[in-house]
């Protein structure tokens, strides 16, 4: 399930090319989906701070529609029931918050609606000139936009399809989970020299880009060092063992959550016996030690507590001073070890190992947790288009990610973009240590 399309050049974005993008990026959805087993599994929610399955299968498409109906390239909907109850989650810090309807349309009438959205939008680009330019105030920077967010929401539904029971589930033949080997290699501690570090990116790249990702802000980091790889299932195990359950090691915060869950493990581990199984995309299988552990932030957190009080996550401008040491450029513009649906799992820390890189992993693994909160870069503006993307989630409840996991493809690769999310809530999402040097 390789993904082979490359991100559009917006200054010549070429019709042909920008159809491709967009077919690849809708059957990612359609793929995920097929993965359901019934028409009742649509109706559950894995995550009870989210809508049932139904709702996403239905959501991007309205977003299609909604989208190119305010940028005016299109002039009427298709369904405007859907494109109101399919219009918006939402993002609660508690299942109080979310309202979810009592009736929701049939598989078949969603499938339906997704059908004449499809034809809708490919008609729209085949309207195109053969090759155009699509700035920030194009109508056309809409169509973009809806094509990531399709993309996006592959990565977050195949995140709540992975909570089903894996008995509902039927892996697409076309996915594959990446090999194991064992036990890991060792985890090393290396130096970084202070550097000053410019977050942000100008208006005139070459691809999309969402609202939170321009802007520009130069900090200067001190000494620290940084774990070669990830954090593996293997080094987090003596911390489930030891620690998990021990108060001292976590944050109020994480105290809360981890009482509230009942979570005494991984959310993708398995217990059976005195030993753990993992649960992948569709089946449980035996646990790969040496595959990356993927927690909350909370966990993450807890876990640096435990392995010792010097150690933390990395910060924002961390993550990027030890990812322009990389020889490569921009992660979407050239083929990095594991992006775009390589695997479509984990893979072995260091398995894809880059040679441009002394550090494993820094794209395309899983997500590497932040101790920064999500904030704005100088200059923030929200684009018309899409005025709550990241405004509201500037908060110290909101915590950043950087790197992309397996599943993130598209712009969403991009050494630019800036992922957040609640600190309790479950991504394709691990983390590295690091510590300070000279405090």
């Amino acid at each position: 399930m390789v993904i082979h399309q490359k991100v559009p050049d917006i200054l010549n974005c070429r019709m042909e090319e920008l159809q491709h993008y967009f077919l690849e990026s809708w059957e990612l959805n359609d793929q995920l989906f097929s993965a359901l087993q019934s028409e009742s599994s649509f109706y559950l929610a894995p995550d009870p701070l989210r809508n049932p399955l139904i709702f996403y299968f239905g959501h991007t498409a309205a977003f299609y529609v909604n989208k190119l109906l305010l940028s005016g390239l299109i002039e009427s909907g298709i369904n405007s029931d859907y494109e109101i109850i399919f219009a918006r989650g939402v993002d609660p810090a508690t299942s109080d918050e979310l309202d979810v309807l009592s009736q929701w349309p049939t598989v078949g009438e969603v499938e339906a609606y997704r059908k004449e959205v499809k034809s809708m939008v490919s008609r729209l680009i085949n309207s195109m000139s053969s090759s155009i330019s699509i700035t920030e105030e194009s109508p056309f920077w809409a169509l973009l936009m809806a094509i990531e967010h399709d993309r996006i929401h592959f990565e977050t539904s195949s995140v709540l399809i992975r909570q089903l029971d894996a008995d509902l589930l039927k892996k697409p033949a076309q996915w594959r989970y990446a090999p194991s080997f064992g036990l890991p290699q060792e985890n090393e501690w290396l130096t970084i020299q202070a550097k000053s570090v410019r977050l942000g990116r100008n208006k005139d790249a070459t691809m999309f880009g969402w609202d939170n990702e321009f802007g520009e802000h130069i900090e200067t980091t001190g000494d620290f060092q940084v774990s070669k790889n990830l954090i593996t299932n293997f080094e987090y195990l003596p911390f489930v063992e030891e620690g998990y359950n021990q108060r001292m090691y976590w944050s109020v915060e994480g105290w809360e959550w981890k009482t509230e869950a009942s979570a005494l493990y991984p959310k993708f581990w398995v217990p059976v016996g005195k030993t753990f199984l993992y649960r992948a995309m569709f089946d449980v299988l035996e646990m790969p030690m040496d595959w990356p552990v993927e927690v909350n932030a909370f966990e993450a957190e807890a876990f640096c507590n435990w392995k010792d009080k010097e150690v933390r996550l990395l910060s924002e401008a961390e993550f990027n001073a030890v990812a322009n040491m990389s020889a490569r450029p921009d992660p979407t513009l050239e083929e990095w070890p594991n992006l775009n649906m390589k695997f479509g799992s984990p893979t072995p820390v260091g398995y894809c190992e880059d040679p441009h890189s002394e550090i494993n992993d820094l794209y395309g693994n899983v997500w590497d947790w932040l101790r920064d909160d999500f904030k704005p870069l100088p200059g923030f503006q929200p684009h018309r288009y899409y005025l709550d993307f990241s405004e509201p989630y500037f908060d110290n409840d909101h915590a950043m990610l950087l790197g992309g996991s397996w599943a993130t493809t598209g712009t969403g690769a991009s050494k630019y973009y800036r992922l957040w999310f609640r600190r309790f809530f479950f991504q394709h999402a691990g983390f590295r240590l690091s510590k300070a040097l000279g405090e």
